[in-house]
Protein backbone atom coordinates (compact mmCIF):
# COMPACT_ATOMS: atom_id res chain seq x y z
CA UNK A 1 0.00 0.00 0.00
CA UNK A 2 1.31 3.45 -0.85
CA UNK A 3 0.25 6.82 0.43
CA UNK A 4 0.75 10.01 -1.56
CA UNK A 5 1.30 13.14 0.46
CA UNK A 6 0.64 16.16 -1.73
CA UNK A 7 3.90 17.91 -0.96
CA UNK A 8 7.45 17.12 -1.90
CA UNK A 9 10.00 16.07 0.67
CA UNK A 10 12.27 18.81 -0.75
CA UNK A 11 10.68 21.66 -2.65
CA UNK A 12 13.66 22.92 -4.65
CA UNK A 13 13.02 25.39 -7.47
CA UNK A 14 15.65 26.28 -10.05
CA UNK A 15 16.55 29.94 -10.57
CA UNK A 16 16.13 29.64 -14.33
CA UNK A 17 15.29 27.10 -17.03
CA UNK A 18 18.11 24.72 -17.89
CA UNK A 19 17.21 22.17 -20.56
CA UNK A 20 20.74 20.75 -20.64
CA UNK A 21 20.63 19.91 -16.94
CA UNK A 22 17.11 18.50 -17.31
CA UNK A 23 18.51 16.16 -19.96
CA UNK A 24 21.16 14.93 -17.51
CA UNK A 25 18.51 14.28 -14.86
CA UNK A 26 16.58 12.14 -17.35
CA UNK A 27 19.32 9.50 -17.13
CA UNK A 28 19.18 9.52 -13.33
CA UNK A 29 15.41 9.16 -13.52
CA UNK A 30 14.89 6.52 -16.17
CA UNK A 31 18.27 5.23 -17.27
CA UNK A 32 19.41 1.64 -16.90
CA UNK A 33 20.41 2.20 -13.28
CA UNK A 34 18.07 5.14 -12.68
CA UNK A 35 15.59 5.62 -9.89
CA UNK A 36 12.72 3.91 -11.73
CA UNK A 37 14.75 0.74 -12.29
CA UNK A 38 16.03 0.76 -8.72
CA UNK A 39 12.57 1.28 -7.21
CA UNK A 40 11.08 -1.57 -9.18
CA UNK A 41 14.00 -3.87 -8.34
CA UNK A 42 13.70 -3.26 -4.58
CA UNK A 43 9.92 -3.62 -4.65
CA UNK A 44 10.08 -6.83 -6.66
CA UNK A 45 12.71 -8.27 -4.33
CA UNK A 46 10.57 -7.36 -1.34
CA UNK A 47 7.42 -8.88 -2.80
CA UNK A 48 9.29 -12.04 -3.82
CA UNK A 49 11.08 -12.52 -0.50
CA UNK A 50 9.82 -15.63 1.25
CA UNK A 51 11.19 -14.80 4.67
CA UNK A 52 8.91 -12.60 6.77
CA UNK A 53 10.11 -9.82 8.96
CA UNK A 54 12.77 -7.18 8.85
CA UNK A 55 14.47 -8.06 5.53
CA UNK A 56 11.26 -8.09 3.55
CA UNK A 57 10.19 -4.85 5.26
CA UNK A 58 13.56 -3.25 4.57
CA UNK A 59 13.37 -4.02 0.84
CA UNK A 60 9.81 -2.69 0.59
CA UNK A 61 10.71 0.43 2.60
CA UNK A 62 13.68 1.17 0.33
CA UNK A 63 11.59 0.62 -2.81
CA UNK A 64 8.91 2.96 -1.47
CA UNK A 65 11.52 5.63 -0.71
CA UNK A 66 12.82 5.29 -4.26
CA UNK A 67 9.33 6.19 -5.52
CA UNK A 68 9.69 9.51 -3.70
CA UNK A 69 12.98 10.08 -5.53
CA UNK A 70 11.20 9.46 -8.85
CA UNK A 71 8.60 12.10 -7.96
CA UNK A 72 11.21 14.67 -6.94
CA UNK A 73 13.29 14.14 -10.08
CA UNK A 74 10.24 14.26 -12.35
CA UNK A 75 9.09 17.54 -10.80
CA UNK A 76 12.58 19.05 -11.08
CA UNK A 77 12.91 18.04 -14.74
CA UNK A 78 9.58 19.73 -15.44
CA UNK A 79 10.63 22.85 -13.57
CA UNK A 80 13.93 23.01 -15.43
CA UNK A 81 12.04 22.84 -18.73
CA UNK A 82 9.40 25.44 -17.82
CA UNK A 83 9.91 28.48 -20.06
CA UNK A 84 13.10 27.03 -21.55
CA UNK A 85 14.01 29.00 -24.68
CA UNK A 86 13.40 27.41 -28.05
CA UNK A 87 17.07 28.01 -28.95
CA UNK A 88 18.02 25.37 -26.36
CA UNK A 89 15.83 22.82 -28.13
CA UNK A 90 17.24 23.83 -31.52
CA UNK A 91 20.80 23.50 -30.19
CA UNK A 92 20.04 20.06 -28.76
CA UNK A 93 18.53 18.98 -32.11
CA UNK A 94 21.97 19.30 -33.72
CA UNK A 95 22.72 15.96 -32.07
CA UNK A 96 21.26 13.30 -34.42
CA UNK A 97 19.95 11.16 -31.56
CA UNK A 98 18.16 14.10 -29.92
CA UNK A 99 16.81 15.14 -33.31
CA UNK A 100 15.39 11.64 -33.79
CA UNK A 101 13.74 11.70 -30.35
CA UNK A 102 12.24 15.14 -30.98
CA UNK A 103 10.91 13.72 -34.23
CA UNK A 104 9.17 10.88 -32.39
CA UNK A 105 11.70 8.04 -32.55
CA UNK A 106 12.30 5.87 -29.49
CA UNK A 107 16.07 5.19 -29.31
CA UNK A 108 15.48 2.30 -26.89
CA UNK A 109 13.62 0.57 -29.71
CA UNK A 110 16.68 0.77 -31.93
CA UNK A 111 19.13 -0.20 -29.19
CA UNK A 112 17.29 -3.12 -27.61
CA UNK A 113 15.29 -4.68 -30.42
CA UNK A 114 17.20 -3.63 -33.52
CA UNK A 115 14.03 -1.94 -34.82
CA UNK A 116 12.18 -5.29 -34.65
CA UNK A 117 8.80 -5.88 -33.05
Amino acid sequence: MFFHIKELQYNAKPDRPDAAYAKKLQEILGGQFGEISVALQYLFQGWATRCPGKYKDMLLDIGTEELAHIEMLSVMIGRLLDNAPLKDQEEAAKNPVIEAVLGGMNPQHAIVSGLGA
